[in-house]
């Protein structure tokens, strides 16, 4: 299994990439990602911080011998809009983080304007929005059209299963998240995984 998206002490969560190597090591996991908050958020990855993160990455790396990526989560803004620290990251994840009335046109607007590999936690419950099935297939409709992979993620136990359904004959993206913030919680994607393979078993698994 792949876990690509965990939080390290680089931003909000709780573990060192050294923590988090080893405990995936551990639990067997074939590739982790490490993807930190971006600078929109003051505990954000800003150059410097993503800079030291990289050292530990790839120290981890050559100590544990498993794959580990180097990758941020953006929050979308009211326009659209993300931003990034000036650091070559191997894939970007962008996500709503706020309620909001124009969820949809949030992402719409967000993959129409910048380069990014996948949309983070969809339609999490934890934020507030109201949900319109014309917009959520225009939203899917883009996802499809750029290639945009769509997040299942097991912490937020996100998108719903519905939503899940009508991407069934989709040529979609998926990627697979545990979005962990604590150690414990490190490669808990049997979630994501039962849900792929109930409903997007034919979907490409994304890969960065």
């Amino acid at each position: 299994m792949i876990d690509l998206h965990i939080h390290s002490n680089f931003s909000d969560g709780k573990a060192s990439v050294f923590e988090i190597a080893k405990k995936a090591k551990e639990l067997g996991l074939k590739a982790i990602a490490i993807v930190d908050h971006s600078i929109e958020l003051s505990f954000g990855l800003d150059e410097r911080k993503a800079k030291l993160r990289q050292i530990e990455i790839e120290n981890a790396r050559s100590l544990f011998g498993i794959k580990i990526y180097s990758g941020i989560e953006c929050g979308i803004n009211h326009q659209g809009e993300i931003f990034l620290p000036n650091f070559d990251f191997d894939f970007i994840i962008a996500s709503v983080h706020e309620n909001t009335v124009d969820y949809y046109g949030r992402v719409i607007k967000c993959i129409e304007k910048n380069d990014f590999e996948v949309l983070g936690h969809p339609l999490s419950d934890m934020f507030e929005f109201v949900r319109d099935q014309k917009l959520e297939e225009k939203m899917l409709d883009t996802l499809e059209a750029y290639g945009i992979a769509l997040e299942i993620n097991s912490t937020h136990r996100c998108p719903p299963e519905d939503l899940l359904m009508s991407c069934a004959d989709r040529r979609i993206v998926v990627s697979i998240g545990s979005d962990a913030h604590r150690l414990e919680n490190v490669g808990k994607v049997e979630w994501c995984e039962e849900r792929r393979k109930k409903y997007l078993r034919r979907a490409e698994i994304f890969v960065p």
